[in-house]
């Protein structure tokens, strides 16, 4: 798992650099091919390619530009022409798209699982923090303060291309402490977005290239549940509720080809099916066997262990979570979801789906402001991103 650009997830290549012009004498021009792949307006500076020869044996530092005379310093993605952080190239890269209806829990997702993440690599004697300010300004200002300092329900990721949209920059992790530094890339789909995805679209090639879709299913967007559950839990604001995510997975879908992804096909706030069991219905016994792994934690557990002790457990867990999810979408009757992915996997246009059970804040919200009452206990989050992670042969 070599360097990727953070923005289109394209790997990078160990025999050619990309650098634009950074004098200040030339001025940006319209760029159609880094339009195409953000979704918005782009314009750049003059970009100069350097690929390794017979009479180039290494990769140079910066490159003259043949327009103004000045000097190109910045690297740049070979595909999206997005600039990339100083020293990208070198480090090992691991992508994630964030997708999922809206009203699906997303982004409050992410900052569960960075938090819980932070935790867990401690406890690995790592650290784990924003690679640069831009992270750090909106995780904190979009993610954290709502969740953790204000109890507040994290407002809904804005369109691509609304202006302003914070998310179209990337959220970048360093991981340190291990054998090599390891970046982890995480972008936020607007669930907006998402469901008016029509064909294969360009800004939307990241996905194909990731190297793991996590796909948020959150049941209460089904009736069926929200009609058993009245009462047990508060009622859901059906404002905030998107498409189902049977109609939303294959846009996702859609956009995949090439087999590298793999398909993390998550149910989210997975605290309100826990509730099942305190009402009249067929699931209740199910959703109430102590047993099942689905009621069943061991993250933090896991990191007592040695690195590869701890990766058989966890990969024999999630083998047997992910045969009772998938019995679980059967007995909610959106069997069709998996089957989708199933196919997908089959057809080889990503690489693997699994099925996961999660819980982010550990109860379903009362209001808009106030999140929750007993404080934020997460379930399982980090599972997706230790599959993912661990295809990768990275063990944290």
């Amino acid at each position: 798992m070599n360097s990727a650009c953070p923005y289109c997830f394209t790997r990078l290549g160990r025999e050619e650099v990309v650098y634009r012009c950074t004098s200040g004498r030339c001025q940006p021009a319209p760029d159609p091919q880094a339009t195409a792949l953000a979704g918005y307006e782009v314009a750049t500076t003059r970009m100069y390619r350097q690929v390794l020869s017979e009479t180039v044996k290494t990769l140079p530092a910066d490159l003259p530009c043949g327009l103004c005379g000045g000097t190109c310093t910045q690297e740049v993605c070979p595909a999206c022409h997005r600039d990339l952080p100083e020293q990208w190239r070198n480090r090992r890269v691991f992508t994630m798209a964030m997708a999922g209806a809206r009203g699906s829990g997303k982004s409050v997702y992410i900052a569960v699982a960075v938090e819980t993440l932070i935790r867990y690599a401690q406890a690995r004697g790592r650290t784990v923090g924003p690679e640069t300010t831009g992270t750090q300004e909106v995780y904190s200002s979009r993610y954290y303060k709502p969740l953790y300092q204000e109890n507040k329900v994290v407002e809904g990721t804005p369109p691509i291309a609304a202006g302003g949209a914070y998310q179209r920059d990337p959220l970048i992790w360093s991981v340190v402490g291990g054998p090599e530094r390891l970046s982890i890339v995480m972008r936020d789909l607007s669930g907006e977005d998402v469901e008016k995805l029509a064909g294969v679209r360009p800004d939307f090639s990241f996905i194909d290239r990731a190297d793991l879709v996590v796909f948020l299913f959150d049941p209460l967007m089904l009736e069926s549940v929200r009609q058993v559950l009245a009462g047990v839990i508060p009622d859901v604001d059906a404002h905030r509720l998107g498409a189902r995510p049977g109609e939303v997975l294959p846009r996702i879908l859609a956009q995949t080809g090439s087999g590298t992804a793999r398909l993390a096909l998550v149910i989210s706030k997975f605290d309100s099916l826990h509730q099942l069991p305190r009402v009249s219905d067929s699931r209740a016994a199910i959703l109430a066997n102590p047993a099942a792994h689905f009621n069943q934690d061991a993250t933090m557990r896991r990191t007592a262990l040695a690195p590869d002790l701890a990766a058989a457990q966890f990969e024999a867990d999630s083998r047997f979570l992910d045969a009772e999810v998938r019995a679980l979408f059967d007995r909610i009757n959106e069997e069709s979801v998996t089957l989708v992915a199933d196919q997908a996997a089959r057809d080889g246009r990503i690489a693997a789906v699994r099925h996961f059970a999660v819980s982010a804040v550990g109860e379903s919200p009362l209001h808009a402001n106030q999140l929750t009452q007993r404080g934020i206990s997460p379930f399982r989050v980090l599972d997706p991103i230790l599959w993912g992670l661990s295809a990768k042969g990275v063990e944290l």
